[in-house]
């Protein structure tokens, strides 16, 4: 039940799709759990291969407190775990007509894991009657528990978690975001098992929120993480993870096990860059391919595969997850004499570090290459950033190289807001009750990625058309004529736009008066945040860095009157709009910075009224006033 926390908005099947969708729009406080209780007991079993298994057992009472509803209940397994059994029951009456359905996971019915889903639909058919759904797992190595969550998508009554530990188990758990939660722990010891029981009560839990762009769970939801250390049975001693040391260790056998075919991926690497002769060309030349023809499946926390494809099927399939995509990037430069290495890391998804010994402490994998004496780090998942620009889930996360038999600890550079400029220059003037003039726009890092990936989620032969509609916000007054483009499939320099404009309609008469608003785009417009509403903090998807600049020609026999200049800055952010007049010119500027991406809840009400001020300013207009 555990993974249910972190899984259940997964699609998986036009059932359970829809299933899902239900649960993640469902804001309204019908359902509730009752109760639910919970127990993980390690046992010695009869394998060398997987001496110690987990069994799982799980009793969920739902009931609707308004309203008879559908609800989904869906657990995720794969070939290291195992669905036993699973029953419903409805006011105590076991219903053997719902049957849960068990499928590959899948994305775009590509099954490209090895991760099955169990799910079936809960009737809860009439006010105050209960539900209920029992389950029973196992897990036959117990590396691949790495948490057991309290909340819930609904609000929880009760719920009891008993971890049952054999003595000669090793086994550290630690309790996470417990602060604020009503959660007790009472430790027995049962005589006849020689084990060491932990049980944990829980009372009125709160439904997981559902807030967009919010910290991964980890940051926030109380859990158990377990930390299985090592076990003594009849089969030995098995040492799991005591420490960093031993993590990397099995991380290392999973590599060693890949079978890349060296020569397939020699053959590839010097086709691609055939022709260049330049070091750091055919780096970026190998990035970049990697970027533009392995197309990404995406695989959140949880999934049980830790080994890398192999490059060569990587190759074939022209698809890969982080890990093959990683290993296919090595491979690539190794071939070409690159010292380049594999890394393990969490994104900022996750709470924890390497202090931590554990698969939960990462979700992701990348290429490490150095290079004259300097580390670079290479994540060919993110399809349009350049080479040497880090993605912000990465920036600052700590990162395990491998380095044969031992491994390194360092850090993916914390990149500032300028990282990702974007720059809009614009020359106008006035004609009828239209700007007319020139604009010239620039993009760099995250700004440029997230606009080439807007653009080229369309059909290519449509690329031009989406550049338009993004350029002029689907405002058919803002019309563009002449359009220039840099290289668009060259993410590795700046991106660069020039066109022609004619803003229709931008102009506003009054008698002798004409009354102009100086800004199109209006970036963080009416962004407040509903505090009655959001629970979380807000993570905005990268630091933004927006430079805005108009140059207005006065038209002749007229003078200006500017509005006055706002000037916002707060630890995280910085607003500034400035108008000045130079000659028989109006020049308006902004920027717009986002330095620190995560906005904190007690920042909510500044921010609010930070963009309070910020939206009055926008509305201020320019007027020219005949002599």
């Amino acid at each position: 039940m555990a993974k249910i926390c972190q899984y259940l908005c997964l699609c998986y099947s036009i059932l359970l799709s829809n299933l899902t969708s239900y649960a993640q729009n469902n804001t309204d406080k019908n359902v509730v759990i009752r109760s639910q209780e919970e127990r993980y007991e390690f046992v010695a079993a009869n394998d060398a291969a997987n001496p110690v298994n987990i069994q799982q057992s799980l009793k969920a009472a739902y009931v609707c407190e308004q309203y008879r509803t559908t609800i989904p209940f869906a657990e995720f397994y794969d070939d290291k775990s195992k669905i036993e059994d699973v029953r419903v029951y409805v006011d105590n009456d076991r219903r053997k007509e719902v049957k849960p359905i068990f499928a590959n996971y899948s994305i775009d019915n590509i099954f490209y894991s090895d991760a099955k889903i169990c799910g079936l639909q809960l009737d809860l058919i009439k006010k105050g009657v209960e539900t209920r759904v029992e389950l029973e797992k196992s897990f036959l190595d117990p590396r691949y528990l790495t948490s057991i969550y309290f909340s819930e998508p609904y609000p929880v009554h009760s719920k009891v978690i008993a971890v049952v530990v054999p003595r000669w188990m090793k086994i550290e758990i630690k309790e996470m975001n417990f602060g604020g939660h009503n959660i007790s722990l009472d430790k027995t010891y049962d005589n006849k098992k020689d084990a060491d029981i932990y049980t944990y009560t829980a009372t009125n839990l709160a439904a997981r929120e559902n807030d967009a762009q919010a910290p991964g769970p980890s940051y926030v939801y109380p859990h158990l993480l377990m930390l299985p250390k090592s076990a003594t049975t009849s089969k030995g001693t098995q040492t799991y993870f005591n420490k960093t040391e031993d993590l990397y260790a099995w991380y290392h056998s999973l590599v060693q096990q890949i079978g890349d075919d060296e020569a397939i991926i020699k053959q590839k690497a010097l086709e691609i860059t055939k022709g260049i002769s330049s070091d750091t060309a055919k780096i970026v030349a190998v990035y970049q391919w990697v970027q533009d023809n392995i197309r990404y499946i995406a695989f959140e926390d949880g999934i049980a595969g830790f080994k890398p494809e192999a490059a060569q099927s990587v190759l074939q399939h022209k698809y890969g997850d982080c890990k093959g995509m990683a290993n296919l990037t090595r491979g690539l430069l190794k071939a070409l004499g690159f010292d380049a290495r594999l890394c393990w890391i969490g994104t900022d998804h996750i709470a924890y570090d390497y202090s931590t010994p554990s698969m939960a402490v990462d979700n992701h994998m990348i290429c490490a290459l150095n290079y004259k004496g300097k580390r670079y780090f290479i994540d060919a998942t993110e399809t349009y950033i350049g080479f040497n620009q880090y993605a912000q889930r990465i920036q600052n996360r700590q990162v395990m190289i491998e380095n044969d038999k031992s491994y390194i600890l360092d850090r993916i550079p914390d990149c500032k807001y300028t990282q990702n400029t974007e720059v809009e220059k614009r020359t106008l003037r006035v004609d009828g009750n239209a700007l007319v003039g020139t604009v010239q726009h620039l993009w760099e890092g995250e700004s440029k990625e997230y606009l080439l990936n807007r653009v080229n989620g369309t059909r290519k032969e449509k690329i031009n058309d989406a550049m338009l509609r993004f350029l002029n916000d689907d405002n058919d007054k803002y019309g563009i004529t002449n359009l220039k483009t840099s290289d668009v499939n060259n993410w590795n320099q700046q991106l660069s736009i020039n066109y022609d404009l004619r803003y229709q309609d931008a102009v506003a008469g009054f008698g002798d008066d004409m009354f102009i608003e100086m800004d199109f785009r209006k970036e963080l417009s009416d962004f407040t945040i509903d505090t009655t509403k959001r629970r979380a903090d807000y993570l905005f998807s990268f630091k933004h860095h927006v430079r805005h600049e108009t140059d207005l020609d006065i038209p002749a026999g007229y003078k200006a009157e500017l509005p006055a200049n706002l000037n916002v800055d707060r630890d995280g952010y910085a607003f500034h709009l400035t108008y000045k007049q130079t000659g028989s010119k109006v020049i308006y500027q902004k920027e717009i910075i986002i330095r620190n991406n995560w906005l904190a809840k007690s920042a909510f009400k500044q921010w609010n009224e930070d963009v309070q001020l910020l939206n009055k300013a926008y509305l201020e207009q320019v007027t020219l006033n005949k002599k």
